[in-house]
Order: C-alpha cells, then sequence, then structure tokens
C-alpha cells in the first residue's frame, strides 16, 4: 500500500471514529478492537454501522486466546440507551440494598487462560467465593457491600450476588482474605440480570453509584448453567437443549457459537442405543435445526423420530445431543449431506437405527 493511500485510509478512520464518539460517547472506542481487524475492515464496519451501535468481543478470550475479534450492530429498537433503561440499581434497592451504603462493582474475567471463572462459579461454588474474598490489595477496605457479576462479551456483565463486606478475616505476606457473607432477597434476579459495565471494561471493579445508573441490557430467564467451550467437547440431554433454547438471546454464547457454523450432528437414544445422524446448514446453521427439534418436543421432523414420539409423547427425554464435525455455513447443501453420509457409513448400522432417508438433516 502506497504511503498516499495509507494517509488517506488513516484520515478516513480519524473522521469516522470522531463521528462514531460524538453519537456514541460512553461507547468503548472501536480502536481498542485494532488488533482483532485492521484499520482498512474498522473503516468499513464504522461505514456500515449507519447510526447504530456497534458490540466488539473477542470468542475466545475467556481462554486466553485472541483468534479472532466479532462484532455486532444494536439496532435503535434494542438500544436501551436512547430510552429511559432499567437500571441495575433500580433493581437492586428494589429490593433492599442500601442506597446510601459504600457498595463497589466487581466483575470476573480470568484472561490468562489459567482460570475458567464461568466453571468455578457453576460447578466449584467454595473455590469461586473463595477466589472472590482473596485479593493482592486491600480494595474492599472502603465497602460496605460487593455486587458481584461474571464478565460477558465486550462491557457486558451478568449479576451473580450482593456480598456484605465484613472486613479482613486474615492475611498473609501477599494476599488479604476479607469476610464476605452474601446477602439474602437478590435470588430472582443472581445469573439472569445483564448490564453494561460501561466505557472501562479493562477495570475489574468500580463504585456503584446511585447518580450514575448501570443500563441493563436483558433480563433472562434462568440461564443454561454449562458454559460453551468447544464444539466437540459437551453432550446435552434434550431437556438441557430445551433450557437452552429457551434461556438464549442472540447475544449469548451457546447461540452465537452454534448458529456461527454448519455441521453434522448425533443424536442418541440412550434407553435403545439407536442413533440418528443428522446435518445442519443454512443461515442459522447448528443452532437453528436443533431448535426445530425443541419446538417438535424431539422429533425435528424425522419420520422415525416422529414415531417414536406418537408412541411415547416424552420418549424424547431419552435422546442426547452432540456435535460430530462442523463445517462453513459457505458449502452448500449437497456438500453437507455427503459429510453426513460418512459419518453413516463410518458408525455403521447403529447409526441408520432412527433415520428414514438421507437429507432431511
Amino acid at each position: 500500500m502506497t504511503n498516499s493511500l495509507v494517509s488517506d485510509q488513516e484520515s478516513e478512520l480519524a473522521t469516522l471514529l470522531a463521528a462514531y464518539q460524538e453519537q456514541f460517547p460512553d461507547a468503548e472506542s472501536p480502536l481498542s478492537y485494532m488488533m482483532g481487524f485492521g484499520p482498512e475492515q474498522l473503516c468499513t464496519i464504522l461505514r456500515e454501522a449507519n447510526g447504530r451501535k456497534i458490540v466488539f468481543s473477542y470468542p475466545g478470550l475467556d481462554q486466553g486466546v485472541l483468534d479472532g475479534c466479532a462484532y455486532h450492530y444494536k439496532e435503535a429498537s434494542d438500544d436501551v440507551e436512547r430510552g429511559n433503561p432499567i437500571t441495575l440499581q433500580e433493581l437492586l434497592y428494589a429490593r433492599g440494598l442500601p442506597a446510601a451504603a459504600k457498595t463497589k462493582l466487581v466483575r470476573h474475567r480470568d484472561t490468562s487462560g489459567k482460570i475458567d471463572i464461568n466453571d468455578l462459579y457453576r460447578n466449584h461454588r467454595p473455590a469461586f467465593l473463595d477466589y472472590q474474598r482473596q485479593q493482592g490489595n486491600r480494595v474492599f477496605d472502603k465497602c460496605d457491600f460487593l455486587v458481584a457479576c461474571l464478565g460477558e462479551p465486550g462491557s457486558q456483565s451478568r449479576f451473580v450476588g450482593v456480598f456484605q463486606v465484613l472486613g479482613i478475616e486474615r492475611e498473609t505476606e501477599e494476599h488479604f482474605y476479607y469476610h464476605l457473607v452474601e446477602v439474602p432477597g437478590f435470588a430472582d434476579l443472581k445469573e439472569r440480570v445483564i448490564f453494561d459495565w460501561g466505557r472501562a471494561a479493562i477495570s475489574w471493579h468500580q463504585w456503584l453509584r446511585p447518580e450514575v445508573g448501570k443500563a441493563v441490557l436483558e433480563i433472562q430467564p434462568k440461564p443454561f448453567s454449562q458454559p460453551f467451550t468447544d464444539y466437540l467437547d459437551f453432550t446435552l440431554s434434550f431437556a438441557e437443549l430445551t433450557q437452552l433454547v429457551t434461556s438464549q438471546s442472540p447475544r449469548d454464547e451457546w447461540c452465537r457459537m452454534l448458529s456461527a457454523t454448519a455441521g453434522v450432528y448425533l443424536i442418541l437414544d440412550q434407553s435403545t442405543g439407536k442413533q440418528y445422524i443428522g446435518s445442519a446448514s443454512g443461515t442459522e446453521g447448528i443452532w437453528g435445526r436443533w431448535k426445530d427439534y425443541v419446538a417438535t418436543q424431539g422429533h425435528g421432523g424425522n419420520v422415525e423420530l416422529v414415531k417414536l414420539l406418537a408412541a411415547d409423547a416424552h420418549h424424547g427425554r431419552h435422546f442426547q445431543f452432540t456435535v460430530l464435525m462442523t463445517l462453513p455455513k459457505t458449502m452448500t447443501r449437497p456438500e453437507v449431506i455427503k459429510r453426513e453420509y460418512l459419518f453413516m457409513k463410518k458408525l455403521g448400522s447403529r447409526a441408520n437405527g432412527l433415520r428414514a432417508c438421507l437429507g432431511i438433516g
């Protein structure tokens, strides 16, 4: 690229950034994600924003792998900042958190790849609580309460509880161990409230001030408890798949990742050992196909599965879903079906036990 083209591009980027920051003064700067996109693509993203706010994220950040940046535009109807948003403070104060108390927001998110915070919180709660109370500095000394949350993509945060700070329990040469007691009365909000942390997403703690409202982006049904880690390292019972589909919004990890890929999947009937090999393509990928199974109580339009559910409407409780192979969504339907047929050959007769014909996915 010539020097003049570079100069023109830098000038356009500066102009687009200035206009964007003027429109969204509290938004995180797109320059923060330059490493993921580069100036030319960032110019394109800003041009195509067309008055919409841009939400950036690194899908692999929780694993400490900056392997690609993702973004989407917030439509005006979804942007709570343009109206009169519900705030986190409203929800917490209405349930008894004293507005005059000295309260800190803490956002747990490890970017080193050493700790899986979601797994720690969901599956090893005592270890999570110990992680939270153990600090290298006296950051909670002046606090009456902590409002704990888990870091989500971009500046989103998920509320997980309120804790009273009762001082330092013990200290070592390297750490201070605070005595934290969870405050009852917030169970209906835990894990459901997604709010905007604000511009300083790199900072893991900040004061909760009554006059600076933290906009609530979404109040979800009780979220799916299992964090998404990789396409090939999970199985889901039909009950879990149903909970997953009914609890996810388009911005959540499972929905985003399963929508991003086509693929070949397996349904195992655990009551008989029979298997069904299916495939997914189209705009919503695996996510869209699996939603069909939930909407039809388990059969997804497959003839043999329809027969099973006609005989026993609750037979879907025996089904287990897993991904066998991911494929680009740019693949044609015949190309996807070829991979589906390959897995049917590899897995043999049991893989044909629940299907009447090839190609219905």
